[in-house]
């Protein structure tokens, strides 16, 4: 009889082990599931990135003023192509490409000609971290300017 009881207690543990083993990369998989997923298109905070740019090409609070529309309706656009289902991944990325050229245009036409090669050398620092070509070096340059 005792063994009957010890061996339902141990089964019952062990049960129950299992089941909240289980249960907890459940419970923390919807919290970084959506994580990861943003990150993998996640788009930039208009006014966040209106910001960053203030600081970096040192903008006037009237071109500050400006370049916000321009950076939430070139958000709005991608975000758009990239809920648009109904498009071919080339041609998504074609529209999003051009929805960038287009908000790139209206932005370097609010610069000085100094404010626009160092806009060029962000974009391409940018480019540089997208592809994974970053260097050690340039990252604590774009870390250093903040």
């Amino acid at each position: 009889m005792k063994r009957r009881i010890t061996s339902f207690a141990l089964c019952t543990l062990f049960g129950l082990g299992a089941a909240m083993a289980q249960s907890s990369p459940a419970q923390d998989s919807p919290q970084t599931a959506p994580a990861q997923a943003e990150g993998r298109h996640r788009a930039p905070d208009p006014e966040h990135e209106s910001k960053m740019l203030g600081k970096r090409l040192n903008l006037t609070a009237d071109q500050q003023t400006q370049l916000l529309p321009i950076l939430t309706e070139r958000a709005q656009a991608i975000q758009s192509v990239r809920q648009d289902s109904s498009l071919s991944a080339q041609d998504r990325r074609a529209k999003i490409r051009s929805a960038r050229e287009s908000a790139d245009t209206k932005i370097e036409a609010l610069l000085t000609d100094a404010q626009k090669q160092q806009y060029e050398q962000l974009k391409q620092q940018m480019r540089n971290r997208a592809h994974g070509q970053n260097s050690g070096t340039a990252a604590s340059d774009g870390r250093a300017q903040n």
